[in-house]
């Protein structure tokens, strides 16, 4: 089906990764080449410590395919290529869900002006690919621009538009907390969602990400 939008030019026909012309099967956006290069790095650093996290896991580093991919995806509000970043992951993330047990799987809300730009919350569509069962537990009340785009201070002050919805928090005591986020960079959003929950009374909070910047 791809391969023929191809040829009707309904679709693209270079990888977005390295640009060479191929003609898809599955999907529209890389190359088998580079679509068979996407695996698990290691080994990940994880000497730095995220304060309230009790454990976390990367499964690779935001370079190279992995890279475009999640640019792609969040910078040109495809759904497709986050089911198909579900799917990528979708080993690696369930290994570390049998190894944490987490009662309830969870990502960081977008803010309303993210949200009306994409249209989706991307890392919701990457759990769906990857078959992972979520909740949404947090909101947020603020507007500003994506994180790539403040410096360490702006962040600061971001992440503290993350909320918990009033009405899961009895529901979050004693629970243990998986929260997936694409992107790990100073650790500044995981931290403050951690923080909202164990806040609350969860037992425990540990997180995974697509990446490490």
């Amino acid at each position: 089906m791809i391969g023929f939008l191809q040829r009707l030019g309904l679709s693209s026909d270079r990888c977005i990764s390295c640009g060479k012309v191929f003609v898809g099967f599955s999907q529209g956006y890389l190359c088998n080449e580079c679509l068979g290069s996407i695996k698990p790095f290691h080994p990940i650093d994880y000497s730095n410590r995220l304060e309230y996290v009790v454990s976390y896991r990367v499964f690779g580093r935001y370079e190279g395919v992995l890279k475009e991919i999640v640019h792609n995806m969040k910078f040109k509000s495809s759904k497709n290529l986050a089911l198909l970043l579900g799917k990528v992951i979708r080993e690696h993330l369930w290994e570390y869900m049998e190894e944490t047990k987490p009662d309830i799987i969870t990502f960081p809300s977008l803010n309303l002006r993210r949200l009306w730009i994409r249209g989706f919350n991307h890392v919701e569509y990457i759990l769906r690919g990857a078959g992972v069962p979520y909740m949404k537990v947090f909101k947020r009340r603020d507007m500003h621009k994506p994180m790539a785009f403040l410096n360490a201070e702006k962040r600061q002050k971001a992440v503290l538009g993350h909320r918990l919805k009033e009405e899961l928090i009895d529901f979050l005591e004693d629970k243990k907390v998986l929260v997936v986020d694409d992107l790990l960079t100073t650790g500044s959003t995981i931290q403050r969602l951690a923080y909202l929950l164990m806040s609350v009374g969860a037992q425990e909070v540990h997180a995974y990400f697509i990446a490490k910047a």
